[in-house]
């Protein structure tokens, strides 16, 4: 019985050492395809180069207290919430249950994120950005204030277009910080 379960352990050990070449090769390969035809540059080199893009992307993301970043990710999820309404409107589906539950947390998260964006802007002491920071609670407030009263009960068009207007606002005032925060962070 143990030397069946050492030759298992040895035949495990094998099968893992051949999934690890096989893994090396295909990333080898696929960071040759990368490689740009004008420098000689060997897998280790392009492996260099994505760190290097990923340590700049990082430091972008991280300028003014990572305020590029919470806006990056409040107008993630204000796109998935606008396509998530919209697939409610035009599948028609009802104003209850899992889609609406799906798009109330979604807002829920837009607010945290947008009184975080806030926060990082007050903390950072810059007015420019504080200013955009504060239309966008401004914004997600009304967004908000607007769809508690139309998911609520209270269907009428008026309210929907109020949460309209207010995720716009919301959309145009996160990209805002989002491209002021880039240009003029550290």
């Amino acid at each position: 019985m143990r030397i069946y379960l050492h030759m298992m352990n040895q035949l495990a050990v094998q099968k893992c050492y051949y999934n690890l070449v096989k893994h090396l090769v295909i990333a080898t390969l696929s960071l040759r395809a990368l490689e740009t035809p004008t420098n000689e540059v060997t897998s280790l080199g392009a492996i260099e180069m994505m760190y290097e893009k990923y340590i700049q992307m990082s430091k972008m993301m991280s300028r003014m207290n990572y305020m590029p970043a919470i806006a990056a990710g409040e107008i993630t999820i204000l796109l998935i919430l606008y396509a998530g309404g919209m697939l409610l409107a035009v599948y028609n589906l009802s104003l209850q249950g899992v889609p609406l539950i799906m798009h109330l947390y979604g807002a829920i998260l837009v607010a945290i994120l947008s009184v975080g964006l806030l926060a990082s802007a007050v903390s950072y002491k810059d007015k420019g950005a504080i200013m955009l920071s504060f239309l966008n609670v401004l914004s997600v407030l009304l967004a908000a204030f607007a769809g508690s009263f139309y998911f609520g009960g209270v269907i009428d068009v008026s309210y929907l277009l109020e949460m309209g207007m207010g995720f716009v606002f919301a959309l145009i005032t996160a990209s805002g910080c989002l491209v002021y925060s880039i240009r003029r962070g550290e």
